[in-house]
């Protein structure tokens, strides 16, 4: 086992959840680590969808104006070191090795003082994240949020914008069963006079964000309202649209992101990035948020892998994330008969998910997730008409293009299935489990 691999092993070990909330161990760890959190310059991303395509589109469009940007996401797709990027090239093993005796070291010394100081995993990660940025110099670094926003490990930064993608409901045992509970959650992110980006949000939400915003004297833009977009046409395995604020019209924007949501997601990010530029006072041309766009890559979002035949990888992992696959596969596809092959982990929505999917005119194919202790076996899958369950994933891809070889199969549910497929079909580097 090469050093890197141990580091990766040794990382995975800590706990994936702690037993009390709050910011005291990761502030801590910080704090020896010499606060590198406290120079940075960020913008700050929740959202129970759409999150992670909203933080890479927005780092591609500030790189484009120039800056050096660090990227901090969950979880990886092929490889831990995705999570960790700056200007979208993800940490080297030697410099994750490096960053992770430093984190380490300091953890050592906590511990040294306080035997039965401890941290999780995605708090260790994300001082980490920090330390490294710090290191690096990097000029503004998008951060996005592990869980929820309020008690999540990374809203420990005063960033200069915040940005609420969506709410829905997802993680009920740790964020609550309403929306007004996880929008409050998630406005927990909203800082004084740091001005705030949201998607489109229900209404539960919004009243949750308007008290928040009022509370904390913060400018808010709205999808929809302090901006928007044009109804989008279809541009090859991406979208052509119009972005409109109040400062003027962008037209003939490229996306190579499917999904109407990419959209919302879009236009997100980009107000985002120019309020970011603005509050720095550095220049961010329209030609700069263009290219910026047209770059985009997002792994395992409505992802074509192969055309022939034709595999579509969707990591749709919640209610709220199957109704924008539905909505994508009928716009794309109409009424063309294709395979969904679905695999959820046990703590999502499983009855919901389940059948909404087989709702669809599309078949439906149920798969465990693969080597994950959280997966849903196929005795927790409802027994519902129409529906086939395979013991694994390989199995029902080889059934599909054994029955229906020329027809469309989309590999859907959880982003830890369409890694695992990812990974082999597409020969990646996998190092041990995401967060």
């Amino acid at each position: 086992m090469s050093e890197y691999e141990e580091v990766v092993a040794a990382i995975h070990v800590f706990p994936r959840l702690a037993k009390t909330g709050g910011h005291e161990r990761i502030l801590a760890l910080l704090h020896a680590l010499g606060d590198p959190q406290q120079r940075g310059r960020y913008i700050h991303i929740t959202g129970t969808n759409g999150k992670g395509s909203v933080a890479t589109t927005a780092a591609h469009i500030l790189e484009e104006s120039g800056l050096t940007v660090g990227l901090y996401t969950s979880p990886f797709i092929m490889r831990f070191n995705e999570r960790f990027m700056i200007d979208h090239d993800p940490i080297s093993d030697a410099a994750l090795v490096a960053a992770y005796h430093t984190v380490a070291g300091a953890l050592h010394q906590l511990q040294a003082a306080q035997p039965d100081f401890g941290v999780t995993e995605f708090e260790f990660i994300t001082a980490l994240a920090f330390w490294w940025f710090d290191s690096r110099g990097v000029d503004a670094a998008v951060i996005e949020v592990g869980i929820g926003g309020d008690t999540d490990s990374t809203n420990v930064i005063t960033p200069i914008v915040s940005v609420i993608t969506s709410v829905g409901l997802d993680h009920q045992k740790l964020l609550g069963n309403t929306l007004t509970s996880v929008a409050t959650h998630k406005a927990g992110i909203i800082k004084p006079g740091v001005p705030v980006v949201t998607g489109s949000l229900p209404a539960e939400a919004e009243t949750v964000i308007a008290a928040k915003t009022q509370a904390t004297g913060s400018d808010w833009a709205r999808f929809d309202h302090e901006f928007s977009t044009s109804h989008a046409t279809l541009n090859g395995w991406g979208q052509r649209f119009t972005y409109l604020d109040a400062d003027g019209r962008l037209d003939g924007l490229t996306l190579p992101l499917l999904g109407t949501y990419q959209l919302s997601n879009a236009a997100v990010a980009i107000r985002s990035a120019k309020w970011f530029a603005d509050r720095i006072q550095w220049p961010l041309t329209a030609a700069e948020i263009r290219q910026g766009l047209a770059k985009v890559q997002w792994p395992g979002r409505m992802e074509k892998i192969s055309d022939d035949p034709l595999i579509v990888l969707d990591g749709a992992h919640n209610p709220q994330g199957i109704h924008g696959l539905v909505e994508t596969l009928d716009r794309l596809f109409g009424h063309q008969p294709m395979t969904l092959i679905a695999g959820i982990l046990k703590d999502k929505a499983v009855a919901t998910i389940v059948a909404d999917l087989a709702g669809t005119h599309h078949r439906l194919w149920l798969v465990p997730v693969p080597d994950n202790p959280r997966a849903a076996t196929l005795a927790d899958y409802p027994p519902l008409e129409g529906t086939r369950e395979f013991a694994s994933w390989q199995e029902a891809l080889a059934a599909h293009l054994s029955e229906y070889g020329d027809e469309p199969v989309v590999i859907t549910g959880s982003l830890y299935l369409v890694s695992a497929v990812r990974q082999e079909l597409l020969g990646g580097l996998g190092s041990g489990e995401q967060a």
